[in-house]
């Protein structure tokens, strides 16, 4: 609209350059040709108001003075539109609000402060609602995002105890509330893309009662470890005076066996020997180193050569 009234003023102050130059002449085909050149603003700024052009990231919504705003949106690159046709971009880029001092309420009536960077962008499937409702970004962020992340945390908070909120269920807390901002804003036409949650507090009293609770149960967890270790030792030492009394019993077993067995030899040798068999020895000894006999005790020896 701007472009025509500037192009339209620049028109009508050229017509009345060239009526005044020539009011004291006779009409000529100049005349009429300066005129021509004059409109030619005008024209131009018709032109240059009949084309919209949508950037990368961004969508466009036509605003007509007598139809009202066009459901159909614009997608990026150059399109014709009415001359009288207003058209706002809206970017679908990532946005990005830094909250602070959203709080949730626990189970246990607690209060916890949060520290929130929260990233979406507008579908642009749904431009066309978010501009009806909000018109520009900045009622976005200010009317809808901040709203919809206070109520999302109040409706997942209250699920804990402030022990679990700041404890050992804090991630399975900030699950729960990334899954609720998605619901709520997917219903006003926004893309939920990330949370990062930079501070969660819940006061100086809670903080320190929680933080005493932890180094009681780290001493108990250490109690329990040192009692298992002292276990384990003392089973183990049970195992190793098993193995030396199995150990001594196994080499008690090996020389009783052995004993047995040198006492069955010699019984069995014992049994052997008869007076048949010494006779027999003594015989061959005699044969064999010759005649031996005591007399008187005189010994005379009578060797005899063996072949």
């Amino acid at each position: 609209m701007s472009t025509l009234i500037a192009g339209l003023i620049i028109s009508i102050a050229l017509l009345a350059v060239i009526i005044y130059f020539n009011s004291k002449k006779d009409s000529s085909r100049k005349f009429r040709a300066n005129c021509v050149i004059a409109v030619l603003p005008l024209i131009a700024a018709f032109f240059i108001a009949s084309i919209a052009v949508i950037p990368a990231n961004s969508v466009g919504v036509q605003y007509s003075p007598f139809t009202g705003v066009k459901e159909e949106t614009l997608p990026e690159g150059w399109h014709f539109k009415g001359v009288f046709d207003t058209v706002y971009v809206i970017s679908t880029e990532v946005q990005t609000s830094n909250l602070t001092g959203i709080t949730g309420q626990t189970k246990d009536s607690q209060y916890v402060e949060m520290i929130i960077d929260v990233k979406y962008k507008v579908s642009p499937e749904k431009a066309f609602e978010v501009f009806k409702q909000y018109r520009t970004l900045q009622n976005v962020a200010t009317s809808l995002i901040s709203p919809t992340v206070q109520r999302s945390i109040e409706a997942i908070s209250t699920q804990y105890n402030i022990i679990e909120v700041l404890g050992e269920k804090r991630n399975e807390l900030y699950l729960g509330i990334e899954e609720e901002l998605t619901k709520r804003f997917a219903v006003n036409g926004i893309q939920f893309v990330s949370i990062n949650f930079a501070d969660t507090d819940a006061g100086s009293e809670i903080e320190k009662a929680i933080q005493d609770e932890a180094i009681a149960k780290k001493r108990v967890e250490t109690a329990e470890q040192e009692r298992l270790r002292v276990q384990i030792e003392a089973q183990q030492r049970v195992i190793e005076a098993s193995a030396d009394k199995e150990k001594a019993e196994i080499e008690a077993q090996i020389k009783l066996i052995e004993a047995q067995a040198e006492a069955q030899a010699n019984r069995l040798i014992a049994e052997s020997i008869t007076p048949e068999l010494l006779e027999k020895m003594e015989m061959e000894a005699r044969l064999k180193w010759g005649w031996v006999i005591v007399q008187g005790g005189s010994v005379i020896t009578d060797i005899r050569e063996t072949e």
